[in-house]
């Protein structure tokens, strides 16, 4: 369902890692672009800066043209109903569409300004549909309706900000209807809220390494980042009491306070140990900076030293952490490395060498002379024989 051509989504994938092969010599220039005119990218995909200087500029020429027909639209007293934002968002989100299947936009700050700009008039227009019942209890469909919605756009175009909003409305939508379902739920949302945020990392981390999922791998590293945190928030002491204070008005010590405290100090470490582990790098940053999340909390409640002083002290010791291990590991130990290893793409190397080989011999001669076997030279260090003759 994906909206952006899947060959050319394999083939930018394939020519970003050829131009890593290039920069470690795999192979040369020549190969480069053989192998990238024949497999080749249509899409429009500028530059950063231009990225950024043309989000701004649809922007600003989205906002005079709805504008502009509003202004038209004033006398008719439509604009200040829900059905004006669908309206305009259902424009953009048409723009949206012929601007990346008509003129093969895929990143290029038009196609962002366009999706963003739509997602956020199709929310307006539900909050002021759902906001009419004045007691609160929007706030479930709302969070339902916002999910379905960023779902849709995180499917059709893979888009990383409407899948961050996609997880938190869908953290939102159970969070709700467990306190309005379940019997004292605000008491046991915590524990509830861990499960699915355990859940959805649990997912999001098996489905990641789906071959029909590839074009994806951005949004689920991204639903694996906010799963973390939600995680950690879950049972984090200030959250926990901030909750508790707003919908309950309840302002004492928190139930089951020693194990909160636990979660709050302990998972972040958690989180390094397990990417250690598991050499998993999302674990391992994520943990690293919630380690400033529970300091943070810890000073919330417990003054012995100044914010600044503290997040200072914090940063020093984490500093002299990567500095000490990076230290170390110059040279690898136990399958670590603070270089960037090779290993972990191996196969994909063995897949450029296929495309070279296969390069190579479309230009070979038919009828080649036999020169006897000819041993090749060191594929893994040099060492004089390769995995091939």
């Amino acid at each position: 369902m994906i909206i952006y051509n899947k060959t050319w989504l394999a083939n930018l994938r394939l020519q970003a890692t050829l131009k890593k092969d290039l920069l470690h010599g795999y192979i040369t220039p020549a190969e480069f672009k053989s192998i990238t005119e024949k497999y080749p990218v249509g899409f429009y995909t500028p530059n950063l800066f231009a990225r950024i200087g043309l989000f701004i500029l649809t922007c600003i020429i989205v906002l005079f043209a709805d504008g502009f027909i509003s202004l038209l639209a004033e006398s008719s007293r439509i604009v200040e109903s829900f059905g004006w934002f669908f309206f305009l968002g259902l424009i953009n989100y048409i723009g949206l569409e012929l601007m990346v299947s008509g003129k093969n936009h895929f990143r290029s700050g038009v196609d962002d300004a366009l999706l963003f700009i739509s997602g956020c008039l199709f929310v307006t227009g539900f909050v002021i549909l759902l906001s009419r019942h004045d007691d609160g209890t929007y706030y479930l469909p709302l969070s339902g309706i916002i999910f379905l919605l960023m779902l849709y756009l995180s499917i059709r175009f893979a888009d990383m900000l409407a899948s961050v909003v996609c997880c938190i409305s869908f953290l939102a939508f159970m969070f709700f209807g467990w306190i309005k379902i379940v019997p004292a739920g605000l008491s046991t949302a915590p524990f509830a809220m861990m499960l699915v945020s355990g859940v959805i990392y649990w997912l999001s981390r098996i489905n990641s390494k789906k071959e029909k999922f590839v074009n994806y791998d951005n949004v689920f590293v991204i639903t694996q980042v906010v799963s973390l945190v939600a995680l950690y928030a879950a049972g984090n002491y200030y959250v926990i009491q901030r909750l508790s204070s707003e919908m309950t008005d309840h302002t004492g010590p928190v139930p089951f306070g020693a194990l909160f405290w636990t979660w709050t100090v302990l998972l972040p470490f958690v989180y390094i140990a397990s990417g250690i582990k598991k050499k998993d790098v999302i674990l391992l940053r994520t943990g690293l900076l919630l380690i400033t999340a529970a300091a943070v909390t810890f000073r919330n409640y417990y003054h012995m030293l100044p914010v600044d002083i503290t997040l200072t002290i914090i940063g020093a010791v984490i500093l002299g952490i990567v500095y000490a291990i990076t230290v170390y590991l110059k040279i690898p130990k136990h399958g670590f490395t603070c270089a960037e290893t090779e290993d972990g793409h191996l196969m994909d190397h063995l897949k450029i060498e296929s495309l070279v080989i296969a390069e190579t011999f479309s230009h070979a001669p038919s009828a080649p002379t036999d020169e006897g076997v000819k041993f090749g030279g060191g594929d893994f260090g040099g060492g004089g024989s390769g995995g091939g003759f």
